[in-house]
């Protein structure tokens, strides 16, 4: 009989401490309505030999003036061998309203601008949760549901 009582307010504790799907969702939004900027951006370079297409050019451009102007090198290491593919981070604060200019060797220039967060589900093996995600942007005009830039060569 004891062990039914333990059993039971043990049950009632955890149904009771449990957050509902509703409130994940809303703590998410909240936190999402709260972002105004993305703190890196990815770019993934496919097909562009490292020998001589390694130079990337970043424009950060906030309320018509350019704020960040760089040029730097992307590393000669591939993430993935067979795409000739390349990684590299632009690690600056960048505004969700900041237009964003990047260039990879002689390939085309992307202007990037509308940045958003979205709120996406988490799931683990236990439980599953709510968090807000950098989802999307808009690349020449065309809105893409991504989280990196992605340059291949060969294509606009």
């Amino acid at each position: 009989m004891k062990l039914k009582q333990v059993l039971l307010v043990i049950v009632l504790l955890v149904l009771f401490a449990c957050e509902s799907d509703e409130a994940k969702f809303a703590r998410a939004e909240k936190e999402c309505s709260q972002k105004n900027s993305i703190d890196k951006l990815e770019v993934s370079v496919y097909g562009y030999s490292p020998k001589n297409e390694n130079s990337i050019a970043v424009k950060i451009i906030r309320s018509g003036e350019i704020v960040v102007d760089y040029q730097d090198t992307i590393t000669k290491k591939y993430f993935d061998s067979l795409r000739l593919r390349r990684d590299y981070t632009i690690a600056k604060n960048i505004l969700l309203t900041d237009t964003v200019i990047v260039k990879v060797a002689n390939g085309p220039t992307k202007k990037l601008y509308g940045f958003t967060y979205a709120v996406k589900p988490h799931y683990a093996m236990m439980n599953h949760n709510f968090g807000c995600e950098f989802s999307s942007y808009i690349e020449d005009g065309t809105k893409l549901e991504e989280n990196s830039v992605i340059f291949k060569k060969g294509s606009q």
